[in-house]
C-alpha cells in the first residue's frame, strides 16, 4: 500500500469513528428512530443504518420496538469515562462545596435529560436535597442550559423539538426563548434555573469544556430565598471552580 493510501484509509476510519460518535450523542435513552438519528446528525439514513447495525452488533446500542437506544456496552464504557471525569474532579467540587455550603453538582448529559455523575448535598438546615426520580430536562435546569450553550442552534433544534416540557410556571416552553438565554450564558459564562425545574428552587450554573469530552457543567442548587441576594459571590465561586476543574480535565 502506497503512503497515499494509508493516509486515505487512516481519514476514512476516522471519520467512520466521527460519524459514530456524532450518532451515540444523538440518541434518546427512550428511543430514537433511524429518521430522528438522521436528521440530528445530518448524516444520510441509510449511512445511519449501517453505523447503527455496527454499533449494535457490539452491544453499544439496542433496537427494538422503541427504536434505537443505549446498549450495555455504551453504559460501561460511559460508567468508566465518568469515572474518571469525578475522580480528577472531587477535590475541586469539594473545594465549590465549602466555599458555598450549598448543594453542588457537575454533570453531563444523556438525550434531553441531565445526567448527574457527583454531587454534595447543602449541610445547611434550609437546603435542596434533588429527587432522583424526578424528570432533569435540559431546558429547566442551570447546568443543561451551561451545557446547551456549548451546542450550535442546529445541534439544540435537533435535540430538544418544541413544545418544551413544562414544569413549572415559570419554565422556558420555546426555543426562540431558550436560544435567548444561551445567547447570555455565551456571553456571561452562567446559567440559570429562576423556579423553572421546581417552584422555591434556584439555581447557578457553569459550562465545562474541554476538548475531546463531551459538554459538562457544575451548579450550585439552594432555596429561591437566598439565591439572588448570593449570586455574586457564587459568580466567584463557580467561576474559581470552573477554571480548576478545566486544569484537571486537561491534565494527561
Amino acid at each position: 500500500m502506497s503512503d497515499t493510501e494509508q493516509v486515505s484509509a487512516k481519514d476514512g476510519g476516522i471519520q467512520v469513528i466521527s460519524r459514530a460518535f456524532a450518532v451515540l450523542r444523538a440518541l434518546d435513552r427512550n428511543g430514537s428512530s433511524l429518521g430522528a438519528l438522521a436528521k440530528a446528525t445530518g448524516l444520510p439514513r441509510s449511512t445511519v443504518q449501517r453505523i447503527v447495525d455496527s454499533l449494535a452488533a457490539e452491544n453499544v446500542v439496542e433496537i427494538g420496538d422503541s427504536g434505537v437506544r443505549p446498549g450495555w456496552g455504551l453504559q460501561q464504557l460511559a460508567q468508566a469515562g465518568q469515572s474518571i471525569v469525578v475522580q480528577r474532579v472531587r477535590p475541586q467540587l469539594q473545594t465549590l462545596f465549602e466555599a458555598t455550603r450549598e448543594t453542588v453538582d457537575i454533570s453531563t448529559f444523556h438525550g434531553r435529560q441531565v445526567t448527574f455523575l457527583d454531587r454534595i448535598i447543602s449541610d445547611q438546615e434550609l437546603r435542596v436535597v434533588p429527587f432522583n426520580d424526578r424528570p432533569r430536562p435540559l431546558h429547566a435546569m442551570a447546568n443543561g442550559k451551561a451545557m446547551l450553550s456549548l451546542l450550535d442552534d442546529d445541534r439544540i433544534a435537533a435535540l430538544l423539538p418544541e413544545p418544551l416540557a413544562r414544569l413549572t410556571p415559570l419554565t422556558l416552553t420555546t426555543l426562540d426563548a431558550l436560544r435567548k438565554e444561551l445567547d447570555a450564558v455565551r456571553r456571561e459564562g452562567f446559567s440559570y434555573d429562576r423556579e423553572e425545574h421546581a417552584l422555591g428552587v434556584c439555581a447557578i450554573g457553569a459550562p465545562i469544556n474541554v476538548p475531546g469530552l463531551p459538554p459538562h457543567a457544575i451548579s450550585a442548587v439552594m432555596p429561591a430565598t437566598r439565591f439572588e441576594a448570593r449570586l455574586p459571590e457564587l459568580k466567584e465561586a463557580l467561576r474559581a471552580c470552573r477554571v480548576a476543574m478545566v486544569g484537571a480535565l486537561r491534565m494527561p
